[in-house]
This record gives structure tokens, C-alpha cells and sequence, in this order.
């Protein structure tokens, strides 16, 4: 099971202190050359520091490396399929409503409901135009395309309702493309599941 909330709260951690200190030493950088050459009046006659130059362009390759290994390391995580997942979902999106349909064929629009804490399964696919499954407390989104089925596993970590939207303008009606997802413990999955019958 992978908590992707977990997963991209870490890349979040690696990303935001480095972007704060290449801001930090951007608008340093600006401003000693502000001061230093505010008064001079006559171009800058230096030369190419070539030896510089390379180890700025190192130290930034660098970082795009580290960052790069990372995301790539987080998403083949998140993107990982259980080989027994707890339910198999599917996911029909269509202007402008969602469709989850449960593993002995009954259908539900806009709620679906899942046993928390257990791997759930999605094979999503759009009727029509490209849509977009996210579940921002999950932190977790995926594009849904017509002609091809898009598998994907999500956690739903503890009991609650979790709110879902298409994050892609899809039509006239787009405001209207969300879901709720509850999650409850087993045993009360279990009397939903033979309410349903």
C-alpha cells in the first residue's frame, strides 16, 4: 500500500529547500551586482571566465539530476499496481458525471464507497473527452482518456469523505464533473456491499 499523500509530501520536502535557496541566491546575486555596478558608467571590460562557468553549469546539472531521480523514484511508487488489490473499481467519466461501477456489475454516480485503509483498484476510462481524476487530499491525479483504460491504485488512509473533481475543462458543465469518495471501516464496507444487493 502507498500513501501518495506520504510520497508527494516527501518530493515536496526535497523541491521547496532547494527552490528557496536558488531564489535566495538569485536575488542575492542581483543585488550585489545592483550595488557594485550602479555607478559605473564604462562597459565592463572582463573577460570569459570559462573554469566559473562550468562549475555553475555542474552544480545545476547536479541538482536537476537529484530532483529528476527523485520524482522518477516517487512516481514508479505511486504508479505500481498491487497484484491483489482489496476492490477493483471501474471508472466510467462522461459529460458531465462520474460512474464507479462495483466488481458484480452495480453502478453508482458521484459516490463511491470503499473499505479505508485498503488498497482499492481503478481501471478509469472517458466516454468522451479527456477528463481528469483527482483526489487532492490524496494529492493524487490522473488524466482519464477516451479509447484507453487507465489502471491505477489509490489508499484511502482513514475513514472519512474524500472529494474528487475532474481537473480538466471538459465542457459547458464542467463545475458539475466531482465525486465523493467515503471511506469506511470493513465491517460497515460489508453492509454497504449487502445493501446493495
Amino acid at each position: 500500500m502507498v500513501d501518495t499523500r506520504e510520497q508527494y509530501g516527501g518530493l515536496a520536502s526535497l523541491y521547496l529547500p532547494i527552490a528557496i535557496a536558488i531564489f535566495v541566491l538569485v536575488v542575492v546575486v542581483f543585488a550585489v551586482f545592483l550595488w557594485r555596478f550602479r555607478r559605473e558608467r564604462e562597459p565592463s571590460r572582463t573577460s570569459e571566465h570559462m573554469t566559473l562557468e562550468l562549475v555553475w553549469v555542474g552544480i545545476v546539472a547536479a541538482i536537476v539530476v537529484v530532483l529528476v531521480i527523485a520524482t522518477f523514484r516517487v512516481e514508479s511508487r505511486v504508479d505500481a499496481v498491487a497484484p491483489r488489490p482489496a476492490l477493483a473499481v471501474h471508472v466510467e467519466a462522461a459529460k458531465w458525471n462520474w460512474r464507479f461501477t462495483y466488481p458484480d456489475g452495480r453502478t453508482r454516480e458521484a459516490e463511491l464507497v470503499v473499505p479505508a485503509g485498503r488498497t482499492i483498484r481503478f481501471d478509469a476510462v472517458s466516454l468522451d473527452v479527456l477528463h481528469d481524476f483527482w483526489v487532492p487530499d490524496l494529492r493524487f491525479q490522473r488524466q482519464v482518456w477516451p479509447d484507453h483504460t487507465e489502471r491505477f491504485d489509490l489508499v484511502f488512509p482513514h475513514p472519512g469523505r474524500y472529494q474528487g473533481v475532474c481537473a480538466w475543462f471538459c465542457g459547458l458543465r464542467h463545475q458539475n464533473m466531482h465525486f465523493t469518495v467515503r471511506a469506511v471501516d470493513q465491517a460497515a464496507f460489508d453492509r454497504f456491499l449487502g445493501g446493495m444487493r
